[in-house]
């Protein structure tokens, strides 16, 4: 695999990150649990059991990272690597309070699983620098599961990551991904009543070519990467938030607020309001406001 980054894609990864460490002190702080279910939900698709080594590839807060720790167990090894600083030392402090003693996270590259600071080539981490990941192996055929939880479709190269991924997996190792099929018809409106006013692309934008549009094209990639036996579920995510104020701070708190931030200030006011009366036409008698969205979980095989 080619590790030459293309043009825009430095500054595209640097952006990512940067949104990410924004996000980081409040990401999923604000009352509303959604990635820490979904990384549970994936790690059980995924089947990981006592004594397995995992890789988690965009591992952000540890909502995958920490139970696939727990379901390798004392005898198995979890390691994450995120591009951002800030997600990277939430993880941490999420490995220490719960006493993962077989758990790792450091700040790299998840697309081609290399550290920051360092390139590899010898089948480790290299130095590490002030990340703390020392001694963290990346050898190929050394991991029996690799996740990605709601992140590969971050990566601007998600074909050449999971070629990676694949080199990396033992035979017969799992690759398990979990993405977003279709978001909830009901809240439409609301991002049709927003969308004039951002400058910038939503976070979750997917471009023509983009390997997300559909199961078919996914399993596709999956299989000119070495994969094989793909299958994919489909499954409803729930999130709940007690009123619109809720919601607003659980944007903010996720890479959403990248459209937000691109909403000029003199903007902001208009826009704001018109999403509002649309959360008002959604929200029940209690206030409360419910998002019921597609989930998938696609498992494959390494040959």
């Amino acid at each position: 695999m080619s590790g030459v980054v293309r043009d825009g894609e430095a500054d595209r990864k640097a952006a990512l990150a940067l949104l990410f460490d924004r996000s980081a002190p409040t990401y999923e702080r604000v009352g509303v649990e959604h990635f820490d279910d979904l990384g549970r939900r994936l790690v059980a698709r995924a089947g990981v059991t006592a004594g397995e080594r995992v890789l988690d590839v965009g591992c952000g807060t540890g909502a995958v990272l920490v139970p696939a720790a727990r379901a390798a167990g004392p005898e198995g090894e979890v390691i994450g690597v995120d591009l951002s600083p800030g997600m990277v030392a939430r993880a941490r402090e999420e490995i220490a309070r719960h006493g993962l003693r077989r758990a790792r996270a450091f700040v790299g590259d998840a697309e081609s699983v290399t550290p920051a600071g360092g390139d590899g080539a010898d089948g480790t981490n290299g130095t590490g620098g002030a990340n703390g990941a020392v001694g963290v192996s990346v050898a190929p055929g050394s991991f029996d599961t690799v996740l990605a939880g709601i992140s590969l479709f971050f990566f601007p190269r998600p074909r050449t990551a999971a070629a990676r991924y694949h080199e990396l997996l033992k035979p017969g190792g799992r690759f398990a991904v979990s993405w977003w099929g279709r978001p909830d018809p009901r809240w439409d409106p609301v991002f049709a009543a927003s969308a004039p006013y951002g400058r910038g692309p939503s976070s979750h934008a997917l471009p023509a070519n983009s390997p997300f549009r559909s199961v078919d094209a996914f399993h596709t990639m999956l299989s000119d990467a070495g994969f094989a036996d793909a299958e994919t579920v489909e499954e409803d995510c729930v999130t709940r938030f007690a009123d619109a104020e809720q919601w607003w701070t659980w944007v903010w708190s996720t890479a959403g607020r990248q459209f937000w931030e691109s909403v000029p200030d003199e903007a902001r006011e208009d826009a704001v309001a018109a999403v509002n009366a649309e959360l008002d036409r959604l929200k029940a008698a209690d206030s409360s406001l419910t998002s019921v969205s597609k989930v998938r979980f696609t498992v494959a095989r390494s040959k």
